[in-house]
């Protein structure tokens, strides 16, 4: 009998296909925006990559690669993570990301007011380990759905502060007359030990077909560098000098073209849009990593977990 933990873990990218995903990641969180010249025009990416590793609809300007990646307990997720933010002098990674602490909040005592995640990973990455999306309330997800796609969000509080404004280049942070008013920038990387795919999540799914989902389930030969103090993860700087990056039609064809012939049955525009994002970061086609996008879109929900097969 072989079980399904094994099944998924033939289907595991290996070490330096998951270091290459978190490179061209953070690069990506320093990009504007992408223009990709089509047959009626120049027009803006659609919505963000993210990657969930095993771990919208629109246009937008949010040209971030958003990771999400699955595996199982003592796989390493967490001291993955851990390394990744150290490296990349990114934020450490956060385990229970409310709401109130993923936009900012008001402290109840002082009435201070208190800067949320999405302002302080700007630019930047922002990292979610054990991500319990079974526990979570509709509103935290759907306020980082809305983060993912434009990168703006607003919400009025039934509770003030002093007014306050941070401005970074072309994004700001501010809280006046009991509003906040947010424009942001980041790549999300969310890390879990659940397999997602037989989640009925409506907003896990959304999250979900907005990512770069990836297997994770690391050779024995890696775990024996963990535990001589080797890293899982190294850092290579893939940061494009522009900041607004074109893409040529006769580019953007040959990747649809690719994307027709390999992809079976998965969101044929969110794909395409994915592919796209790896090559701004690159500037070439990567085609090793647009095999790996296609496969995880093409995986279909499942109503329970698969059983055990021969």
């Amino acid at each position: 009998m072989v079980k399904r933990e094994i099944i998924e873990k033939k289907e595991s990218v290996d070490k330096k296909v998951l270091t290459e995903f978190v490179n061209i990641s953070v690069a990506s969180s320093k990009i504007h925006n992408i223009e990709v010249e089509q047959e009626q025009g120049i027009f803006n990416m659609r919505p963000n990559l993210n990657l969930f590793i095993f771990g919208s609809i629109g246009s937008t300007k949010c040209p971030n690669l958003n990771l999400f990646i699955f595996g199982s307990i003592g796989s390493t997720k967490s001291t993955l993570l851990k390394q990744i933010a150290e490296q990349t002098k990114s934020k450490k990674p956060y385990t229970d990301l409310t709401y109130p602490a993923l936009i900012g909040s008001i402290d109840g005592m002082t009435r201070q007011l208190i800067i949320g995640a999405s302002w302080e990973c700007r630019n930047s990455l922002l990292l979610l380990d054990e991500f319990d999306f079974g526990k979570r309330k509709k509103d935290d997800i759907r306020a980082l759905l809305q983060l993912i796609e434009g990168g703006e969000y607003n919400k009025k509080l039934a509770s003030f502060s002093s007014p306050m404004e941070e401005k970074d280049g072309d994004l700001n942070y501010s809280f006046k007359d009991g509003e906040f008013n947010i424009k942001t920038r980041f790549a999300l990387v969310v890390a879990t030990m659940r397999y997602p795919f037989t989640s009925q999540n409506i907003e896990l799914k959304a999250l979900m077909t907005r990512s770069v989902v990836l297997a994770w389930y690391p050779e024995i030969s890696d775990l024996k560098k963990i535990a001589h103090g080797h890293s899982l993860f190294k850092f290579e700087d893939k940061t494009p000098e522009e900041k607004i990056i074109r893409i040529k039609r006769t580019t953007y064809e040959k990747i649809l073209k690719y994307v027709e012939e390999k992809n079976e049955n998965g969101n044929f525009l969110r794909i395409v849009g994915d592919c796209c994002r790896i090559y701004a970061v690159e500037g070439k086609h990567r085609e090793d990593l647009y095999d790996c996008i296609i496969h995880f879109q093409n995986k279909k929900f499942q109503s329970k977990k698969p059983k055990n097969v021969d």
